[in-house]
């Protein structure tokens, strides 16, 4: 009986509701369920407790810096009950762009007008969720200059199951291609991402294994360019401390990676961290909540990139101390959140003007 009351607990964040600016002001910690958790773990739509509607601010430019990071978009998503289902329609999510960001040049194209159909359903005492991913993208203008992105495709499955105290996501990529004018070409295969949670006695564990290639190729077939990510890992335990609408949460992880990159010469990095997160998130007042964490990789911080003449290796590294803070303010079924705005890796620092203030904003309507 206990063990159940740490599970409900579990699955239902301080408050059941939140936004990209949310997740991101606590660090994206991987206990959190809601709106945005959906995205990842699919059979979160049965741990939240209403239907939804929720809005992200973000730009609309075709192209980001490499690496192409998810975060920066507008996208929106409507969750609805049918019975014991669950079905969703979600507009805008960026999922597949990280794997061009490694070899093609900025500007790199991300998905257009990317569509997710999300559906849920119960099977017992498991639920069971899926959600299918697709865009595409073809720009025939004559006289496009050599290099311009005119071609973009992508389609995702996630498929995921959880019952009691453990929940299991598998994720493929089936397709992610682009092409240029000139006819070079992207193509990213056996990408791969499982995540599995299971939360014994208060400890929450969590574990991530990912996996994927992408090459490049010119019009005649050649390649041109190649990038393997091996299989990457994760492994942490979080703890959580609730009372009453406040969290208190800690959390240690050790992540490790392996890139390989075709090139003149080859070259392989690897790397091993010990992330720790600490977050906290307060009601301070009946219609606001505020909330940050702070995260670092300590004690362990290697990475070595090795190369046919150079090697370059850092052990510890360097600083990776991050801080995230937000607030949402709560207007009956309406909610509003927003995140300061944090600069690059090695940025001068944190700021609070109108170009960082609220820089990040999501709105989430419960009926």
């Amino acid at each position: 009986m206990k063990q159940l009351l740490v599970i409900a607990i579990a699955l239902t964040s301080v408050n059941a509701f939140a936004t990209r600016a949310r997740m991101n002001a606590l660090a994206n910690a991987p206990h959190l369920t809601d709106t945005q958790s959906i995205y990842g773990q699919p059979t979160d739509v049965f741990a939240i407790g209403s239907d939804f509607a929720s809005l992200e601010s973000g730009v609309a430019t075709d192209t980001v810096a490499a690496p192409a990071v998810a975060g920066a978009n507008a996208e929106g998503m409507i969750l609805r009950s049918m019975g014991d289902s669950k079905v969703g329609v979600a507009l805008g999510h960026q999922s597949m762009g990280a794997l061009r960001g490694q070899l093609l040049a900025a500007p790199v194209i991300k998905q257009q007008n990317p569509i997710e159909l999300i559906y849920g359903m119960k099977n017992g005492d498991m639920n069971l969720a899926g959600i299918l991913v697709y865009s595409n993208y073809n720009d025939k203008t004559p006289g496009l200059a050599a290099g311009t992105i005119v071609k973009e495709s992508s389609t995702a499955l996630r498929l995921g199951a959880s019952s009691g105290p453990w929940v299991a996501t598998l994720s493929l990529g089936l397709v992610n291609t682009a092409q240029d004018f000139a006819g070079n070409k992207f193509t990213g295969s056996s990408d791969m991402n499982f995540d599995g949670n299971y939360m014994l006695n208060d400890i929450f564990w969590f574990v991530n294994l990912n996996t994927s290639v992408g090459k490049t190729e010119s019009a005649a077939g050649v390649e041109t360019g190649k990038v393997t990510n091996g299989m990457n890992w994760k492994l942490g335990a979080l703890h959580s401390h609730k009372k009453d609408a406040n969290e208190l949460f800690y959390s240690i992880a050790l992540e490790s990676s392996d890139t390989k990159t075709a090139g003149t010469p080859d070259t392989k990095t690897t790397a091993l961290k010990l992330p720790i997160t600490i977050g906290v998130e307060v009601d301070a007042a009946s219609w606001l909540t505020v909330r940050g964490s702070v995260s670092q990789s300590t004690f362990i911080a290697n990475s070595k990139t090795s190369a046919a003449t150079t090697t370059a290796e850092l052990a510890p590294g360097a600083n990776t101390t991050t801080v995230a803070v937000g607030a949402g303010l709560k207007f009956n079924k309406l909610t509003l959140d927003g995140a300061l705005l944090q600069t690059a890796a090695g940025a001068a620092g944190q700021s609070v003007n109108t170009a960082n203030l609220l820089a990040q904003v999501g709105a989430t309507y419960w009926f």
